[in-house]
């Protein structure tokens, strides 16, 4: 790997254009160091340092990316990935939009570039505006690709996470069940967490469909995942479905109050955005 290389991928994983990532051209200029990313020109150690201090990128991380034999391409790709998240729990449509160029400029081969590009469609798919006609094609598109897949390996699990909303309640039922019986005794947090977020949506769903008395399944196996520091947000928003369900149920206020409290606690702790939609959603249905 290059030093222009390893500078072009961390410059794409913080989303930011070559004058960003050069401080207005202060510390090079945009046109030289465009040409230092393609290898055609050489960065001085200083103006190395600067762009590295610059954009707090620690001096040992990068020499020891330097000289590492990691993919370059896997690690751009886990960026994006964690970038598109980001946005869609923002609710920040034209940061997902805005990852498209940063993904044509990447180091990524032609076919990952085309990939990617079509999760950044399925994510803004999922964004558009309830009244916004749907694109069908471009659903059943990513249904596709997911069930091309001939395994429900990580990958698979999490491409199903993401874009359950393309599959109507019965259908992801179905899926979710199968998942989580092949991993609901998984020690790996990622797995974990795609679980979670498996069971979460699939509560939200039956609630929006006047569903909520079929989802013990769903209940039960969301308490078997023990609560872990990297499942904090994922076990609130369980419990925030769960208590908003048993209070549809009993009538119980102290369930209404529960649901109320998580929400409070996660806009507490930044996840404003999406605290927002959760009051949404007691405000819907109180």
């Amino acid at each position: 790997m290059t030093i222009g290389e390893l500078l072009k991928e961390y410059r794409i994983s913080q989303g930011k254009n070559q004058k960003e990532f050069t401080n207005n051209g202060l510390i090079t200029s945009q046109s030289y160091y465009s040409k230092v990313e393609k290898n055609i020109h050489h960065i001085t150690a200083n103006s190395l340092i600067d762009l590295l201090h610059y954009n707090t990128i620690p001096l040992w991380e990068f020499f020891s990316r330097l000289h590492s034999t990691d993919d370059l391409r896997h690690q751009q790709i886990k960026d994006f990935n964690n970038m598109m998240s980001e946005a869609y729990y923002e609710n920040n449509i034209d940061k997902v939009k805005n990852l498209k160029p940063l993904v044509n400029e990447s180091n990524l081969s032609n076919k990952e570039k085309q990939e990617q590009l079509l999760l950044i469609d399925g994510w803004i798919e999922i964004m558009k505006d309830p009244s916004e006609k749907p694109n069908l094609k471009l659903r059943d598109k990513i249904k596709d690709k997911i069930f091309s897949i001939p395994n429900f390996n990580e990958n698979k699990v999490t491409l199903f996470c993401n874009f359950m909303y393309f599959y109507d309640l019965e259908s992801n039922k179905i899926i979710a069940k199968k998942i989580i019986s092949q991993y609901i005794d998984s020690s790996n947090i990622k797995m974990q967490i795609s679980l979670l977020a498996i069971i979460v949506n699939i509560l939200a769903f039956s609630l929006s469909n006047n569903k909520e008395n079929d989802t013990g399944y769903f209940l039960e196996k969301g308490e078997r995942i023990k609560i872990k520091p990297e499942l904090v947000f994922y076990k609130s928003a369980f419990y925030f479905f769960k208590n908003i369900i048993l209070y549809h149920q009993t009538k119980n206020n102290k369930y209404y109050t529960k649901s109320n409290q998580i929400k409070d606690f996660l806009i507490s702790i930044g996840m404003i955005q999406y605290g927002k939609i959760l009051e949404d959603l007691l405000i819907k249905y109180k």
